[in-house]
């Protein structure tokens, strides 16, 4: 990849810095940083990306997609570390740079999920590095169910192991995306004659825990993170009060909010807002969420998430919105970065870590080469 001054230029296509978009600029990069970017190209580049998009890394602060290679059809169980390369893969091909696995802390045992498996999941992300054969940036996100004593006990536990983010998640039967008779039942894939005693039991147990008890413990996994400078976020706020008292205990970001307004105030009170990328993608919320596109365009998203769909990041940006491409670019690299406290990365600047992807626009947006620390991880051809 690099010449003999260990130096790589990448020259002739159109690069996206935070402020502008730069025709035939030139990033040059060095020990896996960038020295430079400069508005004209160099005639014997390392890599010629005349016809591409130069952009920074991005940033998924939320990914669920590592249960898909853990499980990828009924009764099937992938080794863990096989599961976790082949994400990784994944990732470094859809230009994700730096990947938040967002791992379930709860007993879901017919949907695959427990806490178990979330502790083994997070050991695992934690020693997946460059060293261990990583090409991306594998992150841990702990989405703690609030309901679940043992999965709280659990994120605190992890907490003090290092972790990365924290989600704060209570799926109770009858309350915001878990409204209605069968809603619990479909959104954890149970089979409603099959599964009718477990069922019972999830609905049982998560209902039967007081609204005081839940927040006394949403306080208790603040706390713990804000000290160890670990970013907090709410999930699926449905109300203005949920949001607000999320706030007022120390949370930095709200993920995936039930409604345009408490969106707006999550904006007004200065926490970063979250939506998935595939929302705008697909062109609204697949369970009767917000619509993204429009909450952009009222300007109440800060971040887009992958959710489950790693291509998703990539293809939002490329959709026409009437905003310049760098705003969309920002809010799967910058702003991402800056709401992780990741101060290193996300933009293409001198001094800036070199995570930086060749797109080809065409016939639809695709990633041609990913850098990571100025390594190239993925190439398409």
């Amino acid at each position: 990849m690099s010449n003999t001054a260990n130096r790589t230029l990448i020259s002739g296509g159109t690069v996206v810095t935070p402020t502008t978009e730069i025709d035939n600029g030139t990033v040059e990069i060095s020990g896996g940083k960038i020295v430079s970017v400069e508005a004209e190209a160099h005639d014997s580049p390392d890599v010629d990306a005349t016809g591409k998009y130069v952009l920074p890394g991005l940033i998924d602060l939320h990914g669920d997609d590592i249960e898909r290679h853990l499980f990828p059809r009924a009764g099937e169980r992938v080794d863990t570390e096989v599961a976790l390369d082949r994400c990784d893969i994944a990732n470094a091909s859809a230009g994700i740079t730096t990947k938040y696995h967002a791992i379930a802390f709860e007993d879901v045992p017919d949907d695959n999920r427990s806490i178990e498996l979330a502790r083994l999941l997070a050991d695992h992300i934690r020693s997946f590095n460059c060293e261990t054969g990583a090409r991306v940036d594998n992150r841990l996100h702990m989405r703690c169910e609030l309901t679940n004593e043992s999965a709280v006990k659990a994120v605190l536990q992890e907490i003090k192991s290092g972790g990365d983010l924290v989600s704060l998640v209570s799926h109770i039967p009858g309350t915001g995306q878990f409204a209605g008779e069968n809603t619990l039942a479909q959104r954890y894939h149970l089979d409603r004659e099959n599964s009718e005693t477990s069922l019972q039991a999830l609905q049982t147990s998560r209902s039967n825990v007081s609204a005081a008890k839940i927040r006394s413990r949403a306080r208790q996994i603040t706390e713990l993170a804000n000290e160890r400078n670990i970013p907090v976020a709410s999930h699926d706020d449905e109300t203005v009060s949920d949001l607000e008292n999320a706030a007022a205990i120390g949370v930095d970001i709200t993920e995936y909010p039930l409604s345009h307004r408490v969106a707006q105030r999550a904006t007004d009170l200065n926490l970063a807002v979250a939506m998935g990328a595939p929302n705008v993608v697909r062109g609204g919320s697949l369970w009767d969420g917000p619509d993204a596109a429009r909450a952009i365009k009222d300007g109440v998203v800060d971040i887009l998430c992958s959710d489950f769909r790693p291509q998703s990041l990539l293809s939002s940006v490329f959709i026409e919105n009437g905003e310049p491409l760098t705003d969309r670019v920002s809010r799967v690299s910058t702003a991402p970065a800056a709401v992780a406290g990741l101060y290193d990365r996300g933009r293409l600047e001198r001094g800036a870590r070199a995570d930086i992807l060749l797109v080809d626009p065409d016939p639809v947006p695709s990633i041609a080469r990913t850098y990571v620390a100025g390594d190239e991880v993925y190439r398409s051809v």
